[in-house]
């Protein structure tokens, strides 16, 4: 049985699981030779696109939280922001004001593939980079649903920001009580290391740098399922908003 899931895994079908790895590098390991991994190819731009024109069931938890948030002085670092699916497809919830600045941070592919897409759509105060640098001044981190894509911490991606963000609005976020671990997710298009945390450990080190959080979503439009594992399926995934006074 584990091995015709294996085998079928190795086809490529969307959003599956599968395996527990200590590291990225282990999960990377296990995959066929040559597989395709990660965000940073051109087939990877047309994902999401059904998100463009509107907000979805996980979408409301940031929205709430950002409507009283955004104004003319507002710079948004959008990390793992795709081609800027949140900044199309809150547009008509959020009547971005004159000023507002929205960054996307993404690979390289992907951020190309945004820019050439935001100019057939209205799209002030956009931009994309590949630098976290850029997010130096910014008071709104929103991270929905791509901390767990990246070898890194968020205290590790603030760092090399150089800053701590007034607001933290993370969304699709998988934690849960045991240890933290990699498993490899199956999008379709591409296999993907993808670390499932321990969500006191997460918040504990938010709250270390001075986060408080302020309040706490369930997304059930997320669930993660990782088969013949015991105690790692995740059956909704979480958001925070957290503030820095």
């Amino acid at each position: 049985m584990a091995l015709d899931y294996e085998r079928s895994f190795r086809r490529r079908p969307p959003n599956r699981f599968r395996g527990v790895f200590p590291t990225f590098q282990d999960a990377i390991a296990s995959l066929p030779e040559a597989a395709r991994v990660g965000y940073d190819h051109d087939v990877m731009a047309g994902m999401y696109r059904a998100r463009i024109d509107r907000a979805c069931e996980s979408d409301y938890g940031p929205l709430f939280w950002l409507r009283g948030i955004v104004d003319s002085q507002t710079h948004v670092f959008d990390f793992g922001g795709h081609i800027g699916v949140s900044y199309h497809g809150w547009r008509s919830y959020l009547n971005y004001p004159k000023g507002m600045r929205w960054t996307v941070y993404e690979v390289p592919a992907i951020a190309r593939a945004g820019a050439d897409f935001a100019r057939d759509r209205p799209s002030d105060g956009l931009a994309f980079t590949s630098d976290l640098a850029t997010g130096h001044d910014c008071n709104v981190f929103l991270a929905a649903g791509s901390l767990q894509y990246v070898d890194m911490t968020l205290p590790q991606i603030l760092e090399r920001m150089t800053t701590l963000p007034h607001h933290l609005i993370l969304s699709k976020t998988p934690v849960y009580d045991g240890e933290t671990f990699v498993t490899v997710q199956s999008t379709g298009r591409a296999f993907h290391p993808y670390r499932i945390e321990n969500k006191a450990t997460f918040l504990g080190r938010l709250e270390s740098l001075g986060y408080r959080l302020v309040d706490e979503w369930q997304n059930r439009e997320q669930h993660c399922e990782i088969p013949f594992t015991r105690g790692r399926d995740i059956e909704a995934y979480a958001g925070f908003y957290l503030v820095r006074d």
